[in-house]
């Protein structure tokens, strides 16, 4: 049913096209093809039966779209783009508990062995800097 719904509104706005390039420009707009001297059609009941027309083929355009939604509507009421999705992979690693990994904690480094100096030992001494003479 869709695919005939379709097939018509291809057809319709062809003709709706084609209708309204036909038709006489009544105004100068931008002043392209103007309204003076004799169209295609210059009668007068050309002009009305070419307005008419097109006025028609406006309103079945716009009724078969209200058309295609509805029926594109009960075709597709039992499907959803989520249920058409294959999702394969989690959409998030897994994670490991917290009692296993904190990347938080700070890396405790191994306890040094005790040394026996004394503190005057341990601080380097600094040079002195010779004297000069000024």
């Amino acid at each position: 049913m869709s695919t005939v719904l379709l097939i018509i509104q291809l057809i319709i706005s062809i003709i709706l096209t084609g209708l309204i390039l036909v038709q006489r420009s009544e105004g100068g707009a931008l002043g392209i093809g103007g309204g003076g001297g004799g169209g295609l059609m210059s009668g007068r009941s050309a002009t009305n039966s070419i307005a008419r027309m097109t006025w028609i083929l406006g309103v079945v355009f716009i009724i078969n779209c209200l058309a295609l939604t509805v029926v594109f509507n009960m075709e597709n009421q039992n499907t959803s783009l989520i249920d058409d999705t294959n999702a394969v992979a989690p959409l998030t690693a897994p994670v490991d508990s917290p009692d296993t990994t904190n990347p938080l904690a700070v890396e405790t480094l191994p306890a040094e062995t005790p040394t026996t100096e004394t503190p005057d030992e341990a601080t380097p001494e600094v040079a002195e800097e010779p004297k000069t003479d000024e």
